[in-house]
């Protein structure tokens, strides 16, 4: 990650890179006291970051970092500042995070390995497409490690792999798959004959596609075991282990929620899948606001912000992130940004259910008048 610094001050600029100069994976492309200077460079710089003091006397921080964007809208800015109370002024530009004065080491890392680990979830995603192995939420994707996805024959195929995914490692009964995926098939003879050939198929499709599943059948009744990699069996038992848990563990809880990209299956019509739908969802909820408000209670507003936006985007009429989002705009007296929200909030509620936003939202919007 190329990295670029700016303070007006040459001694906090070297101990700023003497700091950051000791990662191998992150390289300094420039340092500068003038922002004059470094706005003209940016372009040719192409950095990921910046470092920048808030206080600079040429030009304001706020004002470069909104310049900036104008000029390298990709380039994240992390704010360094020796008084707090630029963490409203902070949040307001989208920076990334801000550091105190002086430098804690620790922090300064902490905050590299976030940004680092984001980018390259983002490059990843880019550049190959869906990860290795299988990929359930936002669509249904398998892809053996030479990233060659896979096909099924039929429609049908594909859909009794899902569902044997939905109930793996557990023994099901052919007449309860028969009723999920063939309901309108009265004939016995002719849905069996139906599930024979699709099982088949489904079977033959993942052996020569090198998906390592074990599927065994005795008596009428079928099992699936899967040892692929699969962003559902992670996010269920690791996000259900933390929400679980006393205490829990935010940290790995956010890194969880960069796996749900939608629904369960989405664009595929499953009826018998809708349950579990709304049972993963439900899970990517709960586990976006604990995170959400971990984020608030430490000042780290910008995270807290991208993760409920995160969440309102899946659910656009979720009530209690609304409320979580517009009490923080609250708490941190930022009057613009609440009212743009709360005109978004009426705006999706008028939309999506022709109603008002809810009483708790207009109470606190009118508390603003």
């Amino acid at each position: 990650m190329k990295v670029v610094l700016l303070d007006d001050e040459k001694p906090a600029l070297r101990v700023l890179g003497r700091f950051i100069g000791d990662r191998n994976d992150v390289q300094v492309v420039g340092a500068y006291t003038d922002p004059t200077e470094m706005l003209n460079d940016v372009k040719e710089l192409m950095p990921d970051l910046i470092f920048m003091d808030i206080e600079i006397p040429e030009m304001n921080g706020l004002e470069i970092a909104a310049r900036l964007r104008e000029i390298q809208e990709n380039t994240e800015v992390v704010f360094v500042t020796a008084y707090r109370q630029y963490a409203l002024e902070a949040f307001r530009v989208s920076a990334v995070d801000y550091l105190l004065k002086p430098i804690d080491p620790e922090m300064l890392h902490h905050t590299l390995d976030r940004i680092l680990k984001r980018r390259v979830r983002r490059t990843v995603g880019t550049e190959t497409g869906s990860s290795p192995g299988i990929r359930c939420f936002g669509g249904f994707d398998i892809t053996k490690k030479t990233q060659v996805p896979v096909h099924f024959p039929t429609a049908k195929a594909e859909e009794l792999f899902a569902y044997m995914l939905v109930h793996r490692n557990t023994t099901i009964s052919k007449w309860t798959i028969c009723d999920n995926l063939w309901p309108d098939i009265s004939s016995p003879e002719n849905v069996m004959h139906k599930l024979h050939v699709t099982m088949h198929r489904m079977k033959k499709t993942l052996q020569e596609a090198g998906i390592q599943v074990r599927i065994s059948s005795l008596k009428g009744y079928y099992r699936m075991e899967c040892e692929e990699s699969c962003d559902y069996f992670q996010f269920e038992q690791r996000v259900s282990r933390e929400l679980s848990a006393d205490q829990g563990n935010p940290e790995a809880l956010m890194k969880m929620l960069g796996l749900y990209k939608g629904p369960l299956f989405a664009h595929r019509d499953y009826p018998w899948c809708e349950e579990e739908r709304e049972r993963m969802f439900r899970y990517f909820a709960t586990a976006s606001k604990r995170v959400a408000k971990w984020y608030q209670e430490r000042m780290q507003y910008p995270q807290a912000s991208e993760v409920l936006h995160a969440l309102i985007l899946h659910d656009p009429i979720d009530e209690e992130a609304h409320e979580m989002l517009l009490r923080m705009y609250l708490n941190l007296q930022d009057k613009h940004s609440f009212l743009a929200h709360y005109e978004k909030v009426k705006k999706t509620y008028s939309e999506e259910l022709g109603t008002f936003p809810p009483e708790i939202l207009s109470s606190m919007a009118d508390s603003l008048r």
